[in-house]
């Protein structure tokens, strides 16, 4: 993935797992971790043909001291929390999804979801809009897909990195 300045199009290359270059190394060696991680979890059978998945990709992440955001490439929010808790937002879909300690789903529609009886779900919602106000307020990192340092406001300790491209295939930022 690679944006040049003033362009408002990103350049897409792709290659596969086994054959890639050089300076991608660290990252498919992360994408292997999170594919086994994923696999690991049994959530059921990760798409591997293309057009199944579409070519998602994680544009930009923080972590912080409760969580780990990532802001993908079709516009879906997902937070993963430290106690095995999960938000998903769909704006497409005005949808929020809670996933509950117990791995048990449950739908929201976006304009009422912080008025839920579900005061976790409703608790996790309002720190994911914290999050997402800092990431926003903060105009994002340098595209570079390194870690960066962040402050120490609220909502945590913050790391950010953006563009760290597909599950699969890879994508490159060269």
């Amino acid at each position: 993935m690679e944006r040049k300045a003033g362009d408002k199009q990103d350049s897409i290359f792709t290659h596969n797992l086994n054959e890639y270059p050089k300076e991608l190394h660290k990252k498919v060696t992360l994408l292997h971790h999170f594919k086994s991680y994923l696999e690991g979890d049994a959530r059921g059978t990760t798409p591997t043909n293309e057009s199944e998945v579409g070519t998602v990709y994680v544009k930009k992440w923080m972590k912080t001291r409760h969580a780990i955001m990532f802001r993908l490439s079709n516009k879906i929010v997902q937070v993963n929390f430290t106690d095995k808790t999960e938000i998903i937002l769909s704006s497409e879909n005005k949808l929020v999804t809670y996933v509950n300690k117990k791995g048990e789903r449950s739908n929201y529609p976006l304009a009422t979801a912080l008025e839920s009886s579900n005061t976790e779900m409703a608790k996790r919602l309002k720190y994911t809009k914290e999050i997402l106000t800092h990431m926003l307020n903060n105009g994002g990192n340098n595209g570079t897909g390194q870690i960066n340092g962040g402050s120490t406001s609220k909502p945590g300790h913050q790391r950010q990195g953006s563009d760290l491209g597909a599950a699969n295939p890879i994508t490159d930022r060269n």
